[in-house]
């Protein structure tokens, strides 16, 4: 999830047409990240993270101008839910920089329709494997991104702070496995 830096944090079509059923939230459209959402994603990742680790508005706007940036808005029932930001850290090499849900639109799909699509576009992108870094607090994210076939690569000291650990997951092009679990 979201993190200190780059590299630090299937019905969604990316282009405003419907996607996946979200229960009561209605249908989720996906759509490109744009400048103009800045706020929204700012306030949006100071709900779903701490501070110290919920990123400054200047790193997320750092990311918007990545010219290998992938990035999705999900909006659904008319209002912003989620956001997700990966990118081409070198050739053949994607990385996740954040996945945020709206705690009130979590459960309902939003975050599987958001991440299943980055993914697809990174792939597409060229991305072969694709890295990303998580609170070793955090299980339930890990558990996420193991459905999607990500793996252990080890584990980061202090990657969040003094005594936070991470650790890096990867998976390979198309969800294939490598590494420990």
């Amino acid at each position: 999830m979201s993190g200190g830096g780059p590299g630090g944090r299937l019905a969604g079509r990316g282009d405003g047409r419907p996607g996946a059923p979200a229960g009561e939230l209605g249908r989720i459209c996906l759509r490109e990240v744009r400048r103009a959402d800045l706020e929204a994603m700012y306030r949006l990742d100071h709900a779903c993270f701490e501070p110290g680790i919920a990123f400054t508005r200047a790193e997320i706007r750092a990311f918007l101008d990545l010219e290998s940036l992938q990035g999705l808005v999900a909006e659904a029932a008319g209002r912003f839910v989620g956001f997700a930001i990966g990118y081409l850290r070198r050739p053949a090499l994607g990385g996740v920089l954040t996945l945020d849900v709206d705690p009130r639109a979590r459960r309902r799909g939003v975050g599987r329709v958001l991440f299943a699509e980055l993914l697809a576009r990174l792939e597409s992108a060229g991305a072969s494997v694709i890295r990303l870094e998580v609170d070793v607090r955090n299980e339930a994210a890990a558990a996420f991104y193991r459905s999607f076939g990500f793996r252990r690569l080890g584990r980061l000291a202090d990657y969040y702070g003094p005594g936070r650990d991470g650790f890096e997951m990867e998976r390979l092009a198309g969800g294939v496995i490598r590494g420990s679990s």
